[in-house]
């Protein structure tokens, strides 16, 4: 599984959250857990997650109110509520809150890994089945089809390649662009070339999600390519 995905567990009651972290982590995922929305704000100050696990009866704010102020915060955050409110009123405001699957507690550990992995399709696409090549050199980058880079671009794709994970902060991308890491213009500008990065590797033939924004933080290469 995609050890990316950020995830992160809040679910008041031990020893079910217990169970649910090593279920999950066995799954092959790295998961997060707070006992409440405090708490879930404290992790969320360090970490942009990708899915939220939430029960709904919370000491504090309630998992509907987390729901709908995670996903004013992050649109592309995905939602899973496991909770014993099984009435269909209940269910209805789950998914009106942002819940993308709402699940009722008991629930086997094996439904919530499925529904984990089925939203982990959405977040991170597959692998394109052709190979990306950039090359370096010559500035271009190759796929299905063939496309030129200019040098901010290529230097840019060939560094989130080697990166960890794909992963690299907005000052490093800013610093191998020659541009004053301090600056919002700078800052703006960046955010113009990864949408034309993002393009550009559409042409070649990527579908979905080609270069993630992780809020505060930087942006993240989800494909993979080949740098000669």
């Amino acid at each position: 599984m995609d050890a990316n995905l950020k995830i992160a567990l809040v679910e008041d009651n031990d020893d079910l959250r217990d169970l649910l972290v090593r279920d999950i982590q066995r799954a092959g995922f790295v998961v997060q857990w707070a006992e409440c929305a405090e708490d879930l704000d404290d992790l969320a100050a360090h970490t942009t997650f990708d899915l939220l696990i939430l029960d709904l009866n919370l000491p504090g704010e309630d998992g509907l109110s987390i729901a709908q102020r995670y996903k004013r915060a992050n649109p592309g955050c995905y939602i899973i509520m496991l909770t014993a409110r099984s009435r269909l009123e209940d269910k209805v405001a789950g998914y009106e809150s942002g819940a993308d699957i709402y699940l009722t507690k008991p629930v086997s550990s094996a439904e919530l890994i499925a529904a984990i992995k089925s939203l982990a399709r959405r977040l991170m696409p597959h692998a394109a089945n052709f190979e990306l090549v950039l090359n370096v050199r010559q500035m271009v980058l190759t796929g299905v089809n063939s496309v030129e880079l200019n040098r901010q671009e290529a230097v840019m794709l060939k560094a989130l390649s080697e990166s960890v994970n794909g992963n690299l902060p907005y000052y490093r991308l800013l610093e191998l662009c020659g541009d004053e890491v301090v600056s919002e213009i700078a800052k703006a500008t960046l955010e113009v070339r990864i949408v034309r990065l993002r393009k550009k590797l559409a042409e070649v033939g990527v579908e979905g999600k080609s270069i993630r924004a992780i809020r505060g933080e930087g942006y993240q290469l989800l494909q993979r390519i080949k740098v000669v």
